[in-house]
């Protein structure tokens, strides 16, 4: 019976229960009791070694070196007031990848994630489930293991449990995110890498945008510089996959420019194809060369004897034309040709694509009263 506790020694203990009876998994059932008792060989009495003990596993806990499920007890402070029952409470015990290596005698010295990539948060195990579907759905069990292999996963000092299969891509991701800072660098580099369509294959629109969106929820995009997933603020409010663009009926020239951008979750390049679009429609319909652009093909299209302006609209409604599509232009397409544009408030892009939609109607009307003007003149004329 050992006078004190030592976490290397409790590492080894469930390293070796994990190998040898539990296949590599949690020890499933075995309480922080029985695992105290079956460390040291026979029933513990004394309260200040079950307190030790709970010290000990905390201290393993709070290292990244353990883990375990605690039930739920409606008592505070439970650890410190009953430790004795605390151990009863608490399962499912599980080492790390680094408390492998502790209790196996390694030391393995990995690079700290930068903060601003990655600050620790979690993926949720949904999302890698649902990710590793649809690669598994895809390619057979020996096409997965070639597809992930060609980004670099698993490393090879990962060493996979047992009854981990080469093509099971959720396993093999999940236990890739429980490697360490490189573990989840690689799986952040892979996710954004597929999610924006930079792989072999990747997912569905449908299901890009269901992941994007959720990924988005739990503080995670993907940076448009390198693909990779990284940190940002939760986001809240209008979905990522953008229901507005099947609950208000865009114009199609505008939807098929918006759609793709927002399923991706890049709302600001939504934005800056449609305005684009906008200025497309406007330079064919005057007839003006590519050397006019921006605010100035706006003005020079819809103001005094410009070949779009409605001659028999109000002097009031042809300077309105004229500055509302001016005036769009310089707020929603101008800033984003000269410098990043983010929508912390997804509603606003939205908005702002809502308002492409209704230029391009405008436009729709235009070239109606161009054509009808064009056959009244050609009628005129055979007289």
């Amino acid at each position: 019976m050992a006078d004190r506790w030592e976490n290397v020694d409790i590492l080894q203990a469930i390293d070796r229960r994990q190998q040898e009876t539990y296949g590599g998994g949690p020890l499933s059932g075995v309480t922080g009791l029985s695992l105290m008792e079956q460390i040291n060989g026979s029933v513990v009495s004394e309260h200040q070694r079950w307190r030790g003990f709970v010290q000990e596993l905390h201290i393993c806990r709070d290292l990244g070196l353990l883990t375990f499920r605690v039930q739920a007890d409606p008592r505070p402070n439970l650890a410190d007031a009953d430790p004795h029952w605390y151990l009863q409470t608490i399962s499912d015990f599980a080492l790390t990848v680094e408390g492998q290596d502790r209790a196996r005698g390694r030391m393995v010295v990995q690079p700290l994630p930068d903060p601003g990539e990655d600050d620790g948060r979690k993926i949720s195990n949904l999302i890698l489930r649902d990710i590793g579907a649809a690669i598994t759905e895809r390619y057979a069990p020996d096409e997965v293991a070639e597809f992930l292999a060609e980004e670099g996963i698993p490393p090879p000092e990962l060493e996979l449990a047992d009854d981990i299969g080469a093509g099971d891509a959720h396993a093999i991701l999940a236990a890739l995110w429980r490697w360490g800072s490189e573990g989840r660098r690689t799986v952040r580099r892979f996710i954004g890498r597929w999610l924006d369509d930079r792989l072999l294959s990747g997912p569905d629109a449908e299901l890009r945008a269901w992941l994007i969106e959720q990924l988005a929820r739990e503080g995670w995009r993907v940076r448009e510089s390198d693909a990779a997933l990284v940190v940002c603020e939760p986001v809240r409010g209008i979905p990522v996959s953008a229901p507005f663009l099947r609950a208000s009926r865009l114009d199609p020239l505008i939807e098929q420019e918006a759609r793709p951008q927002f399923l991706i979750n890049k709302p600001e390049q939504g934005v800056f194809a449609s305005m684009k679009a906008i200025e497309i429609r406007v330079r064919k319909l005057a007839g003006f060369g590519d050397e006019i652009i921006g605010v100035d093909l706006m003005n020079k299209a819809f103001g005094t004897a410009g070949p779009l302006t409605d001659v028999s609209a109000s002097k009031g409604e042809q300077d309105g034309t004229r500055a509302l599509f001016a005036g769009a232009y310089a707020v929603l397409r101008n800033p984003a040709g000269h410098r990043q544009v983010d929508y912390d408030d997804l509603s606003e892009a939205a908005e702002a694509v809502q308002t492409a939609s209704l230029l391009m109607r405008i436009l729709n009307r235009v070239e109606d009263r161009l054509v009808s003007a064009g056959r009244a003149a050609a009628r005129g004329g055979a007289g």
